[in-house]
């Protein structure tokens, strides 16, 4: 019988791996730390105490041993726990498995200090925090267990764990749009591997795990320090395609945070299309599907569509290329960096509707995303140009409705295409407003004409 806890949950990205083709060493470092805030919040030491008591754990002594690589794509898992909480003093010991093989990988002693943060010293643990920290002992000497696939509750399969960072959150002070896609397309490759299809079979195949809509629904904001988890589970299978359901929870409070529907396929490397669904993949992800426990998804968004490609009266609001560190390890741009793009973009339509960074802090305004639904038409590789083009669809009492276009710099044609709702919010009240009048009149000057929805 194990105590240790699952502490992180995702995946090697291409950009982490340095010249010798694996993981380089400070990215373990990295995930030792999002592991050890999952392992402090089971102990009873999460955002409370970092933001009532200004308490915090600082590193002060670690010692680490590697034992296989870790290459681009594969995917990880961290479990947990302590092995001394006294006075001042928190010892954690980290375990990080290929979650593909069960493979141990790295192993983490970290001695801590309790930290009063108004006072930067060390501090004595609080009683009930030590206490805490007792309760999720465990031996750091035992053998390590082989790894088992995440357990399956009403049809939803562990996806992703993992704490939000301060350099993650935009200037509205929450979590950027962008971190959330980064979430749920690891999540899906989570999921793909509780199939039996995971990295190492993509490989063999020639595959990338290829997105063709993404429709995120934002429930409640998320700040730096907050633990995420995903679920995810299948709502229906095709010959060539997955539909998916993904749930991002905030732990400590065991919030919903948003919601994804998604469309997946397996697209070949070498320009030949789709690859089939393999046989015991859709006989598997058919078997999840019929436990699965949902709200069905939700219905279309009412008022004028957004057009097929760009029309009259759509502005340019973004421009650039894919760098290397961009992309993922099949030389495709990462998902997440699609809504990067269109994060940039919504900065740049907001300056364009006279709503500039200025004047958004002269009113203690910000702005939110509601929902993003998100259609990807071709992909884009390394060293690929791109732009934006954008137009606001709708203007209701509170929200607007506006749309995104990622063209090829070369072609003109469409890459993907981005519908949004969004609000302005009170930055100190953390709420959303109606929209003031001057906000009205500048964006109604960027209302692009369009037939409206049957």
């Amino acid at each position: 019988m194990t105590n240790f806890r699952e502490t992180y949950r995702g995946s090697v990205a291409a950009w982490e791996c340095d010249q010798y083709g694996h993981m380089n060493v400070q990215f373990y470092t990295g995930r030792v730390s999002d592991a050890a805030a999952t392992a402090m919040l089971a102990a009873g030491f999460g955002h409370e105490a970092l933001v009532k008591h200004k308490l915090g754990i600082v590193a002060v002594n670690a010692e680490t041993k590697f034992f296989s690589e870790l290459h681009a794509g594969d995917l990880i898992r961290m479990e947990s726990g302590v092995t001394l909480a006294e006075g001042r003093k928190v010892r954690f010991h980290h375990r990080l498995f290929n979650a593909e093989n069960g493979v141990l990988c790295m192993t983490a002693d970290v001695l801590g200090l309790c930290f009063d943060l108004a006072q930067r010293k060390s501090v004595s643990l609080p009683a009930a925090i030590a206490e805490g920290f007792k309760a999720i002992t465990v031996d750091g000497d035992a053998p390590h267990e082989q790894a088992a696939l995440p357990a399956v509750e009403d049809g939803f399969v562990p996806t992703g764990r993992s704490p939000v960072q301060p350099w993650e959150c935009d200037r509205m002070g929450h979590l950027n749009v962008q971190f959330y896609l980064a979430r749920f397309a690891e999540a899906e490759k989570q999921l793909l591997l509780a199939l039996g299809y995971g990295p190492t079979r993509r490989r063999s195949d020639a595959v990338a795990v290829r997105p063709l809509r993404h429709r995120i629904q934002f429930k409640r904001e998320n700040h730096e320090a907050a633990v995420l988890r995903v679920r995810s589970g299948i709502r229906s299978v095709e010959a060539d395609r997955l539909q998916l359901y993904h749930e991002l929870y905030e732990d400590e409070t065991d919030t919903l945070s948003a919601t994804c529907e998604a469309t997946l396929i397996l697209d070949r490397l070498d320009g030949a299309g789709l690859l089939m669904l393999p046989q015991d993949v859709r006989a598997a992800a058919a078997a999840l599907a019929v436990q699965l426990k949902a709200p069905p998804p939700p219905k279309p968004q009412t008022g004028p569509r957004a057009p097929a490609a760009p029309v009259e009266g759509m502005y340019e609001t973004c421009r650039g290329a894919v760098d290397r560190w961009e992309a993922e390890e099949t030389g495709r741009m990462a998902t997440r960096f699609y809504m990067a793009r269109f994060s940039e973009a919504a900065g740049n339509m907001l300056a364009g509707g006279d709503m500039t960074a200025e004047r958004m802090r002269e009113l203690g305004l910000g702005s939110a995303a509601l929902e993003y639904a998100i259609d990807y038409f071709q992909p884009l590789n390394i060293g690929d140009a791109y732009y934006a083009r954008t137009g606001i669809l709708e203007l209701r009492e509170k929200t607007w409705r506006f749309c995104h276009f990622l063209l090829d710099s070369n072609s003109q044609q469409p890459l993907a295409r981005a519908e949004i709702v969004a609000v302005l919010f009170d930055l100190k009240a953390r709420k959303s407003i109606p929209m003031p009048e001057l906000a009205r009149n500048a964006f109604a000057k960027r209302l692009i004409q369009l037939q409206p929805a049957q």
